[in-house]
């Protein structure tokens, strides 16, 4: 298939866009702490623009400093700012990608510690996240703001941007104008829909006479808030005539808002297209183009929503942080070598907390692509002095290392004591439970750049330190991974006690259940069990479950456990295994727990490395991943990148 749809250009007014795929504005951490535009930006949005993608909508820009919303926000209200946006609609347009920014203003959803000030919106209404009551704005004031959004138009046109976008979804400043939820104004800004929606109609206005009425202009709004009062669908499609008519260009439809985190970054339980019922209700009620967005990963579906007309482009939001070159790879076929986005917000959404990302790294970035934003010091070059390398463990630390050693002109052999159908470690575990398929695309992808550059996979083979005398390596990387623990807890060997990863991978269960270990595996593990199991019970030692998941996947689980009736203890230690259940203590209170054909142990892990002599076994030697520590994806797949660039 060529995908012909999606690479069909299509016009935005009078903007000419040559393909679909569409970077939407997200933010990245990219720009410095003022807001200024420096070379990680430039890179960062140069990828995407080598990458293929048609257009690409620049993360929020602030049309007022008070109107900050996030850290390293750009700034684009003053001219300081020029010289940087110049650059980068520069570097975006030299590849052929249309330079799009995105005009910002938080209204509600900021804080005063970030806005200077008190926050302003269109009524004093709080947000239900940040809970600051926020200053009511004049209507001098609104009038004020208009003229914001439209100077910093002016700039973003001086700048060189083919066009701009109003936010006015996820619940900011515009989206706080339009929806009833949040306004509760009596001027010429409230009261009726047509009211409401005054504010985005002078701003479009007031932008067409100062660009020119053909400068394009896209303006961004929620199909649904997902809050009690807020916008739903049919006021939506309002919204979208009305837009229409006041000269917009197009329409982005996304949902959600503050207090929707989880709709506007959707957990991996969220169907691909997810808003495409909404998306085409909106598109059959206007005439310019629609671009939706709706965890899009996939090239297929991508391209049956653009051919059925449902949608005229496609955001690929997380997907084009996972892989800057998706279109080219699409277009080109080379579908196998698209690093897949898992939703899984591990990586991409952490960049706020320096704590939990790896030492030297910072900015947006991908789980399984440690080069997403394509800082210089993430960048491959060809190794100075080709070695032969040895890989030991093909589970997601060490397949990282093995292809990107490879890829750097090393010659490398990867050996697995397992078969080749159970590569991946404890990602293919991790597939097992619902939701969790699209890990095996990982795998694919990864098995696939081994075979691409040349690593030789050797599976069914265990290797010890004779093996690696006689193979005489340069270079060896031990990611053997991890096991399970089996703490010294009465009762823990006995016949009607499992380990979580059997039972993931097939080890029959049945009746009722109890899983011990509230992280990752245990949670995972109980909602694999409800198939087979009339009722499942998870214990955990600390205040809350699942601690470990982004707050949006974690919420969706929980949601999850409550629907299919998983009964939940925290703050409990388990004293005893019994033969049909535990004794525990529960907020300080001994009791047990009985009923259970089966206790499942979810307790954690210990790396396994079966080397005593490291250092004896070749020249350079590397323990990566869970053989190292046993810890997330996130640190093996990082260590097996760093150790493959470096030697």
């Amino acid at each position: 298939m060529n995908f012909e749809a999606t690479f069909k250009p299509m016009y935005v007014g009078s903007m000419l866009v040559k393909n679909r795929l569409v970077v939407p504005a997200m933010d990245s951490h990219m720009p410095d702490e003022n807001g200024m535009i420096g070379e990680d930006a430039l890179n960062y949005y140069g990828a995407r623009a080598r990458g293929g993608f048609g257009m690409i909508i620049v993360e929020i820009a602030a049309v007022q400093k008070s109107g900050i919303g996030m850290p390293h926000e750009i700034n684009i209200y003053d001219d300081t700012s020029i010289p940087g946006l110049t650059a980068l609609a520069s570097r975006i347009k030299h590849y052929g990608s249309r330079a799009v920014i995105q005009l910002h203003h938080a209204g509600r959803e900021t804080v005063a510690a970030m806005a200077g000030q008190q926050p302003v919106a269109p009524s004093s209404v709080p947000c239900p996240t940040n809970r600051e009551t926020p200053h009511e704005m004049t209507t001098l004031e609104v009038y004020e703001l208009i003229q914001d959004y439209i100077d910093a138009s002016v700039r973003a046109q001086k700048a060189g941007f083919d066009a701009v976008e109003i936010h006015a979804a996820h619940g900011y400043m515009g989206g706080q104008f339009l929806s009833p939820r949040s306004n509760r104004r009596i001027d010429e800004f409230g009261g009726s829909i047509e009211g409401r929606a005054y504010f985005l109609k002078l701003i479009v206005e007031g932008i067409k006479a100062a660009c020119g009425k053909d400068y394009p202009v896209i303006v961004r709004i929620s199909t649904d808030e997902s809050r009690i009062g807020g916008i739903q669908l049919n006021e939506s499609i309002i919204h979208a005539q009305l837009l229409e008519a006041y000269g917009y260009d197009a329409i982005h439809l996304s949902a959600g808002t503050y207090g929707a985190w989880d709709t506007i970054v959707p957990p991996p339980d969220a169907q691909q297209g997810w808003n495409l019922s909404a998306t085409k209700v909106i598109k059959s009620a206007v005439t310019i183009p629609v671009i939706a967005v709706g965890r899009y990963t996939d090239p297929y579906f991508i391209n049956l929503a653009i051919t059925r007309g449902d949608t005229d482009f496609i955001s690929l939001g997380r997907q084009s942080i996972a892989d800057p070159d998706f279109p080219n790879k699409m277009f080109s076929g080379e579908l196998m070598d698209i690093v897949p986005c898992l939703s899984c917000t591990q990586r991409c959404m952490s960049f706020n907390d320096p704590s939990t990302l790896q030492e030297g790294d910072y900015g947006v970035s991908c789980l399984l692509n440690p080069m997403s934003n394509d800082r210089p010091d993430v960048r491959l070059n060809t190794a100075a002095q080709p070695k032969k390398v040895m890989v030991i463990g093909a589970g997601p630390a060490g397949l990282e290392a093995a292809w990107v050693a490879a890829k750097r002109g090393h010659t490398v052999t990867l050996y697995e004591k397992g078969p080749k159908s159970r590569a991946g470690g404890q990602f293919l575990i991790a597939a097992y439970p619902p939701f969790k398929q699209d890990l095996t695309r990982a795998i694919r992808y990864y098995l696939n750049m081994c075979e691409k550059y040349g690593v030789e996979m050797v599976f069914e083979k265990e290797v010890d330190a004779a093996f690696i005398a006689e193979k005489k390596p340069d270079v060896v990387i031990v990611a053997t991974g991890a096991t399970p623990l089996k703490p010294a807890i009465p009762g823990i060997s006995g016949e009607n006690v499992k380990q979580a990863i059997n039972v993931l991978l097939g080890e029959p269960v049945k009746g009722n259940v109890l899983v011990i270990g509230g992280g990752l595996v245990g949670v995972e593990t109980a909602e694999y069990c409800t198939d087979y199991c009339n009722k499942v019970t998870i214990v955990e030692m600390k205040p809350e479950i699942a601690s470990e998941l982004y707050l949006t996947v974690r919420d969706s689980l929980l949601r999850r456990f409550k629907h299919e009736e998983i009964e939940v203890h925290t703050n409990t230690r388990v004293i005893e295994i019994a033969e049909n259940g535990i004794v525990c203590e529960e907020n300080g209170v001994q009791k047990v727990l009985d009923g259970y054909d089966s206790i499942i142990l979810a307790l954690g892990a210990k790396a396994y490395n079966p080397f005593e002599q490291l250092n004896d076994l070749a020249p350079e030697v590397y323990t990566i991943g869970d053989a190292k520590q046993a810890r997330s994806a996130l640190e093996a797949i990082y260590e097996g990148f760093r150790i493959a660039q470096a030697i």
